[in-house]
């Protein structure tokens, strides 16, 4: 899923070569990469509801020969058109691999580890591109290729044919417990707590997306931007493992509080950096909150949902939010500044906290309710 997931990692990036390739604004460069983020999720939710049914091997394999050919494509894109068009699908193809990894994680034995670290690999290949993509802008020039963008592409083209060697392990999700099939329909309060996971992505993203045009914007060179993203990704290899480590052992809801607090404080400082050292310390730290946030909410959201459905829906609900975010963002900053972007990221950490209170709240009570029967059963009569 990761070497497969590279050309969203490298989402700012694209959106810098997108403006510099076709000569666009960030709003047509935001629009592009929120359609491919839109079909993400929609691939996500179209294959999250039947996710523990279906092959895994066959979904890997199929999303896989799409994703391959439309990096190709991506390569030759001629307009910015021409590669909204070959994203799309790519999109979907990526949402259905993502959505049946998380459906399957959801059903290990303990939930908060496995997705620590899958978040922790994110941040791990984070490392890998930040240092690859900023000198793969310059391959267009070396290889003669017809733009900026073409040279990202042909690195994710790289890691996605990469993925193929790992069809092999596809790993089998377990049963789901007695009484907790398919079938059985969730209450609608429990999608909440995924729209409010959905809204704080996408207030973070708001500005997040625009990292690398915010170290551009103080002069920096999209090496010295790499480094900046790879020392983000350092931490993000860090925190999702802390986060999966702890998350069974604090409060899901005081974590996650905490979290969204400081993703709405370090917004401010980010959109008002006005030094590469501020710009140095401040961004990799608000690029690796949410990665520390996902691990801790997904175990709370495992417990109340034990057949793993929410969890991987959860992605669906993470990149609409992103699919939004780069053409909407890109507006706000155009209009006015990056400082109301952060303004935004605030109000919708705080809109997205309350989403899911009710959840969060309900897990910890589950967690310490379950805790109470282990200390009664191991207890000599």
């Amino acid at each position: 899923m990761i070497l497969a997931f590279t050309a969203s990692l490298g989402m700012p990036f694209n959106i810098n070569a997108i403006v510099e390739s076709f000569d666009v604004s960030n709003r047509t460069a935001g629009l592009v990469v929120s359609l491919e983020m839109l079909a993400i999720a929609i691939g996500t939710l179209a294959i999250g509801a039947s996710a523990t049914r279906l092959s895994a091997s066959r979904v890997y394999a199929i999303g896989l020969g799409i994703i391959v050919t439309l990096n190709v494509v991506s390569i030759a894109a001629s307009g910015v058109w021409m590669l909204a068009l070959a994203r799309i699908p790519a999109g979907f193809a990526l949402g259905a691999i993502v959505a049946t990894v998380m459906a399957t994680a959801a059903r290990s034995d303990r939930p908060e580890s496995t997705f620590g670290i899958i978040n922790a690999s994110v941040g791990a290949m984070g490392i890998v591109i930040a240092f690859v993509l900023p000198r793969a802008l310059h391959l267009h020039d070396t290889l003669a290729l017809p733009t900026q963008l073409s040279g990202l592409y042909l690195v994710y083209l790289g890691f996605s044919i990469c993925a193929f060697v790992f069809l092999r392990f596809v790993p089998i999700a377990p049963s789901a417990a007695p009484g907790t099939t398919d079938a059985v329909r969730l209450p609608p309060r429990r999608w909440l707590s995924l729209l409010g996971l959905g809204m704080v992505f996408f207030g973070h993203a708001l500005l997040g997306v625009f990292i690398v045009n915010l170290g551009r914007s103080i002069e920096l060179e999209p090496e010295s931007v790499g480094y900046v993203l790879m020392i983000g990704s350092v931490l993000g290899v860090a925190a999702p493992l802390i986060a999966g480590y702890v998350g069974g052992r604090v409060s899901a809801f005081s974590w996650v509080a905490t979290l969204t607090v400081l993703i709405a404080v370090f917004a401010f400082a980010l959109a008002s950096a006005g030094s590469t050292f501020t710009f140095f310390i401040v961004a990799p730290i608000y690029g690796v909150l949410p990665m520390a946030l996902i691990p801790v909410f997904l175990g709370a959201l495992s417990r109340v949902d034990p057949t793993g459905r929410l969890a991987g829906a959860h992605p669906a609900f993470v990149l609409i939010g992103g699919a939004a975010a780069p053409f909407i963002g890109g507006t706000m900053s155009d209009a006015g500044g990056y400082l109301a972007n952060a303004f935004a990221v605030a109000l919708c950490a705080l809109i997205g906290t309350l989403l899911m209170w009710v959840d969060l709240r309900a897990s910890d009570t589950l967690r310490r309710a379950t805790r109470g029967v282990d200390a009664t059963s191991s207890t000599p009569s």
